[in-house]
């Protein structure tokens, strides 16, 4: 069972340092209350500017309404997405219900953001709702929760997961340790029978666990230029602005990943590189027919390594068109 191998958790010292930081910041209460969504200053990676809502928006679809983000931090994304949402022109229903649950590890942020949105959230119409939640994604999750949700938006969660497993494992495991038991929680949140979607804003280029993550039928990956995000592109925050003019992000990338009903979390393998003994020689692409030997040609697997050589295969199958020649 793959259960029992997502051992890394939240620990108290992880939460402890959240709760720090969200004190450390400039964030009163007072500061909050009745202020408009475009506070770029509590911010990471891209600021809330509409050609960024905009762009989640069209991955998100009109026919989502109960739409989780996790880790939050003092982000106000699930507010201005909602704000967006209302405003749109009506496609023809009279009224539209949207539950928005914003979600972090940290009991100080969610205050914050709770003082914050009060006045807003109280002229929300009937059957539209924003809340702030508890939630330690990493953690077994309450049964309630399970296979609730449209859409899963995050914002820097997936990336600080990889930081603190490149600054912690000094191994050389093929994936950080604690996306496995994210994206196998993220699997159990999304609903099953929608083309649920997890939908990641990163400063990366590459998402290696993401794509490799065998809960998603899909992983569609979208660019967002500096040229056309100008000031919306943030580093890690504002907090430091120097800093942040120093690190300045060339792209903001926008993941949609669509989660594969057929996975089972609790006994699947989480990636693909981690079942390498189901692929052989005689393995074929689904597109063109060409067999793993094939397509190595007279390159034997080990002279380049099991694992590069099945990356590549995989790749291959991904983008081929039919044609042997791809």
């Amino acid at each position: 069972m793959m259960a029992s191998k997502e051992v890394p958790k939240q620990n108290d010292k992880t939460i402890d340092f959240w709760d720090t930081f969200y004190k450390d910041l400039d964030t009163s209460v007072s500061s909050f209350q009745n202020q408009p969504s475009n506070n770029n200053d509590l911010e990471w990676i891209v600021s809330d500017k509409p050609i960024v809502l905009d762009k989640i928006l069209s991955l998100i679809g009109k026919g989502s309404t109960r739409i989780l983000e996790i880790g939050c931090g003092v982000s106000q994304l699930s507010r201005s997405l909602l704000e967006r949402m209302i405003r749109q022109p009506d496609d023809g229903n009279s009224h539209h219900k949207f539950e928005f649950v914003s979600t972090d590890v940290s009991l100080v942020c969610l205050q914050h953001n709770r003082a914050r949105d009060a006045a807003y959230v109280a002229t929300l119409p009937d059957g539209v709702t924003l809340s702030y939640a508890e939630l330690n994604v990493l953690n077994q999750l309450p049964a309630c929760q399970l296979h609730t949700y449209d859409v899963i938006l995050d914002k820097g969660t997936c990336d600080t997961f990889l930081f603190r497993s490149k600054r912690t494992q000094k191994g050389s495991a093929a994936h950080a340790p604690l996306l496995k038991p994210l994206l196998n929680n993220i699997h159990r949140l999304l609903r099953s029978g929608c083309d649920a979607k997890y939908i990641i804003i990163s400063p990366r280029s590459k998402l290696k666990s993401v794509r490799d993550f065998n809960g998603f039928a899909s992983v569609n990956r979208t660019k967002m230029s500096t040229e056309l995000l100008c000031d919306a592109v943030l580093a890690q925050s504002n907090a430091d602005r120097n800093r942040r003019k120093a690190h300045k992000p060339a792209h903001v990338f926008i993941y949609e990943c669509t989660r594969d009903d057929s996975y089972q979390p609790d006994k699947d393998e989480p990636f693909a590189d981690e079942g390498l003994s189901t692929i052989n020689d005689e393995t074929i692409c689904k597109n063109c027919h060409m067999t793993f030997k094939a397509f190595r040609g007279n390159v034997k697997i080990h002279d380049q390594g099991v694992v590069q050589w099945t990356r590549r295969f995989k790749n291959h199958s991904i983008h081929c068109t039919g044609n042997r020649n791809n």
